[in-house]
């Protein structure tokens, strides 16, 4: 958490360092970097509380639920080419 936390200040002070720069040489692609820097901060952020939720629930040690009805292999139809798929989805 703390790692991440110093990688987000890092890429924001980035971001304001690069701005400063862009506005004192009237760079646009400075500008663009630093929003792309700022932008990159913000999915560190986001993956972060993604991964957070889903480690946590994971960790309480329950099971994954999973659906009511189970898919058995024999009812799903397969097909050796295009043909007997659409003779089969025709007749009644």
């Amino acid at each position: 958490m703390a790692i991440l936390l110093l990688l987000v200040l890092a890429l924001v002070l980035w971001s304001v360092r690069l701005l400063h720069s862009a506005y004192r040489l009237q760079d646009f692609s400075l500008l663009l970097a630093s929003g792309l820097v700022a932008i990159s901060a913000g999915g560190v952020i986001f993956v972060y509380s993604l991964m957070n939720g889903c480690v946590g629930y994971l960790s309480q040690g329950q099971p994954i639920p999973e659906s009511d009805t189970l898919v058995i292999v024999s009812d799903v139809a397969y097909f050796e080419n295009a043909s007997e798929a659409a003779a089969s989805s025709s007749s009644p």
